[in-house]
C-alpha cells in the first residue's frame, strides 16, 4: 500500500509524511499504480471542487483507491471538503476524513486507524 498525494502548498505532503507508508506526489512523482492498493490525500478548490489533477488519476486508477481524505477549510461552511464527498459519490471510494491545513494529531490517527484496518482485514 502507499500514499498518492495531491498537494498544491505541501501541506497535505506534510501530512502524508506522518503516515508509515511510501508517498508519491501527483505531478512530481512517478506513481507506481500497479503495484496495488493506494489511499488519496487531496484537497478541495474552488469552494468544493475535485482538482483536475485528482480526476485525471482517477479516471484511470480508481479501482485501486481504498479511500481518501481530504483537505480544505472550514470557513467554506457546507463545501468544506466537499471534494472528497464528490469523490466518493462519482467513484464510490469511502470518504475516510476532512482535515484543514497540515493537519492535528487526531486527524492523522483517524487516516492511521482505517490503514491499519484495512491492512488487517
Amino acid at each position: 500500500m502507499f500514499i498518492v498525494v495531491d498537494s498544491l502548498t505541501g501541506l497535505s505532503m506534510k501530512f502524508a509524511a506522518h503516515l508509515k507508508y511510501p508517498v508519491y506526489r501527483i505531478g512530481y512523482d512517478e506513481i507506481p499504480f500497479d503495484k496495488g492498493e493506494y489511499f488519496l490525500l487531496t484537497r478541495s478548490f474552488n469552494f468544493g471542487e475535485i482538482p483536475i489533477s485528482t480526476i485525471e488519476v482517477l479516471r484511470k486508477h480508481h479501482q485501486n483507491c481504498i479511500g481518501v481524505a481530504v483537505s480544505g477549510n472550514k470557513n467554506w461552511g457546507t463545501n468544506y471538503g466537499a471534494a472528497g464527498d464528490k469523490i466518493q459519490q462519482i467513484y464510490g471510494i469511502p470518504l475516510v476524513h476532512k482535515y484543514e491545513g497540515t493537519g492535528f494529531p487526531q486527524d492523522v490517527q483517524v487516516v492511521e486507524q482505517y490503514l491499519l484496518e484495512r491492512e488487517n482485514n
